[in-house]
């Protein structure tokens, strides 16, 4: 930059610059885009416009769907349709900086832990294996002590881990990955406990549940996108750690929110055994609850498995070239908010019933974990990558809705953070075979997993049909 400013070309002759000549050569440098490969911007270029062109699609058909009341009640119209949109975005603006505050993490932790040089599997399996340990108390806790109060402690222990890792030193790194497995456990079950809850509490029909669960999905993915391009500058500015103390910040922001949340319980009638007596007398006589664990289980596994060895394998694919993690990261979560949008009641939903979604995206997403195990090609293991987030963006509200239809509304922390106990020991799993084994191999593993979650979710399908001609024959009996 002081070369072009100062007009000092080797091959030439040094011209004559005046002030201003200098200013505006460094007025057009600070505007240059980043030094980023073109594959990589084009990618995410062309999926930005793509998900872009889908949502307004979807918007319009929304809209004019919502016009034509069909009697099923599935689209937010009538009286309460401005309370349910305040709701709506009360939670929704948590949502979105609570997750682009922890993609804001995602992006960058591998690189971060390579550049100090520690162990970064065991850092890693720390945190997963904290999440498989806690998960139960930790559910226990969100329902008996308040979903907003566990809402507020994920968000003070987050900014703690955040300061941690900052330190170069194993010890602290190890600690911010034990709180982390907590943090995990309260983030993908308190924030929706909550919601859910004062969903119900407010009178708002079931159905509209799912377009909450749709925005959800679709901001994550647009919050991960803004984050990891973000987390590329903060990166390139400020060094790995960058992205870390940006997170710092939206946390501190989030809980501001969540201080003027209402408070909202569930759990049992006395102490924290009455609560997880509830949880697993339900797991031991609801066969749909422990499959639909066991769905959950399989297809987060097997995404958190991804997770872990995208960037290594995106490293091998490109023998040597340079990945903008941050970039490729988010032409990813562009994916995520596609799946979100195709998910929508006026798009997919509006064909197939969430439970046979289900089914699609484990299918689909397997086909696509498959492709790394024959294939190292740049172009076809980033296309993989990219569909199976599409299907990781459609199976998101998808889960869900299902776990609002099964699991009660006193027992949603307890039963969820249950879930989370084989979704980590997959995690685990996943982990060490990347020790031991080339990716194919675990790629293979991993595709095994997403084939039998969808068997299971085909019985799951089976067994919500026959609980519900139960029910439909409880209630004619009831008439006669």
């Amino acid at each position: 930059l002081a070369q072009v400013i100062e007009g000092e070309f080797p091959a030439h002759p040094r011209p004559k610059r005046s002030r201003a000549d200098g200013r505006s050569a460094l007025a057009v440098a600070m505007f240059q885009l980043p030094d980023w490969p073109p594959w990589a911007l084009y990618t995410f270029i062309g999926l930005a416009s793509f998900t872009a062109v889908v949502a307004i699609i979807q918007m319009i058909r929304d809209k004019d769907n919502g016009e034509e009341d069909n009697g099923k009640n599935t689209k937010v119209h009538g009286e309460k349709a401005p309370i349910f949109r305040s709701f709506q975005r009360e939670y929704l603006t948590v949502y979105a900086i609570i997750m682009m505050a922890d993609w804001f993490q995602g992006t960058n932790m591998y690189t971060l832990y390579a550049s100090y040089g520690v162990n970064i599997s065991a850092l890693f399996l720390s945190g997963f294996l904290s999440g498989a340990c806690w998960a139960g108390p930790v559910g226990v806790w969100i329902d008996k002590y308040g979903r907003r109060f566990s809402c507020i402690v994920y968000l003070v222990l987050e900014i703690i881990i955040n300061i941690c890792e900052h330190f170069n030193n194993f010890g602290i790194l190890w600690v911010s990955r034990f709180l982390g497995g907590i943090t995990t456990c309260i983030l993908f079950t308190g924030f929706e406990a909550w919601m859910v809850s004062e969903h119900r509490k407010r009178g708002f029909p079931e159905e509209w549940m799912a377009d909450t669960f749709s925005k959800a999905s679709f901001i994550n993915g647009l919050s991960a996108i803004i984050a990891g391009i973000l987390a590329q500058v903060c990166a390139d500015a400020f060094g790995e750690i960058g992205p870390f103390q940006a997170a710092i910040a939206l946390t501190a922001l989030a809980l501001v929110f969540v201080l003027f949340w209402p408070e909202n319980y569930g759990g049992g009638d006395n102490d924290d055994k009455d609560t997880k007596a509830a949880a697993w007398n339900l797991l031991k006589t609801d066969r749909k609850a422990v499959l639909l664990g066991s769905v959950n289980a399989l297809f987060e596994g097997s995404m958190y498995s991804f997770v872990f060895m995208w960037v290594p394998t995106m490293l091998s694919a490109l023998q040597g070239g340079k990945l903008p993690t941050g970039l490729v990261f988010a032409s990813m979560m562009t994916c995520i908010s596609l799946g979100g949008v195709l998910f929508s009641p006026a798009m997919l939903l509006s064909m197939a019933s969430a439970e046979y979604l289900g089914v699609g995206c484990f299918v689909v997403g397997a086909c696509a974990l498959l492709v790394p195990v024959f294939c190292t090609d740049v172009l076809p293991v980033l296309s993989a990558f990219l569909v199976f987030e599409v299907c990781v963006g459609i199976f998101q509200p998808c889960g869900g809705v299902l776990r609002s239809k099964v699991i009660p509304d006193n027992l949603q922390g307890s039963v969820m953070n249950m879930f989370r106990i084989p979704l980590n020991t997959l995690v685990v799993v996943g982990t060490l075979l990347t020790d031991y084994y080339p990716a194919r191999f675990v790629f293979g593993i991993i595709t095994i997993w997403m084939m039998m979650g969808a068997a299971l979710q085909v019985i799951v399908i089976q067994a919500l049909a026959s609980h519900g001609n139960g029910d439909a024959k409880a209630e004619a009996k009831k008439t006669k």
